[in-house]
């Protein structure tokens, strides 16, 4: 019985070890595409609490604040459904916890990706992010951001070595979006830091990933300017 069974053990093992990374691939382009619908969704609960909290004016007849802002901060009645708990069917925070900054997209390949705050390991893992120390989108100063230059093709920094000078790399903060407009590619040595730094008069952007993709002993860099709008 064990003669028998061990070969068809060996089959399952050795088809599982070979799905793996595409089961990987997978699974972190659906964590990813999560993070941004909820990203997404965030921002519509922030603009819908908005316009209920800030109330439509009335030139007319002026309403006193008191008569606006209850001094308890109770509400005067709730519904029998307002009252009780609503249940909730969604999935556990894909978020993690990890603050996401926007949405980098690069429509030349095809990119489109959540930025979290802060290049970590783990971060780095599930998308690009944001250098620690850098500037900010659309602020003068330099934006930088990293990310993997993974094997699946088209995932994470896979492409970014076709982005040319003259194309466009966009930052969707949700509430501005900043365009800019490569000027540069270069290839330097992972200690060469100051491709970090801003000039001091910019709004620049840079992007990171290693190259080449086997066995890295360089960075690919990619570097932009905003275009301000006229």
């Amino acid at each position: 019985m064990i003669k028998r069974t061990l070969p068809i053990l060996c089959i399952f093992l050795g088809i599982a070890i070979f799905l793996y990374p595409t089961i990987m691939d997978r699974y972190e382009i659906y964590r990813q595409q999560q993070m941004m619908d909820q990203w997404t969704e965030t921002l519509k609960r922030i603009d819908q609490a908005t316009e209920t909290a800030v109330p439509k004016q009335n030139t007319l007849n002026p309403v006193p604040v008191s008569a606006v802002v209850p001094p308890d901060p109770a509400p005067a009645f709730e519904t029998p459904a307002d009252s009780q708990p609503q249940p909730s069917n969604a999935d556990p925070d894909p978020l993690q916890g990890k603050p996401i900054e926007g949405i980098l997209i690069i429509d030349k390949i095809k990119l489109k990706l959540p930025i979290i705050t802060d290049a970590t390991v783990n971060n780095l893992k599930l998308s690009v992010a944001s250098i620690a120390g850098t500037g900010k989108a659309g602020a003068v100063g330099n934006y930088a951001i990293a990310g993997h230059r993974n094997f699946t093709y088209g995932k994470n920094f896979n492409r970014l070595d076709e982005v040319d000078k003259g194309d466009i790399v966009e930052v969707d903060t949700g509430k501005q979006q900043y365009r800019y407009e490569v000027q540069e590619k270069q290839y330097v040595l992972p200690e060469d830091v100051w491709v970090l730094k801003g000039n001091g008069k910019d709004k620049e952007i840079t992007l990171i990933t290693c190259h080449p993709m086997e066995n890295p002993t360089h960075r690919l860099i990619v570097k932009g300017k905003l275009i301000e709008k006229q």
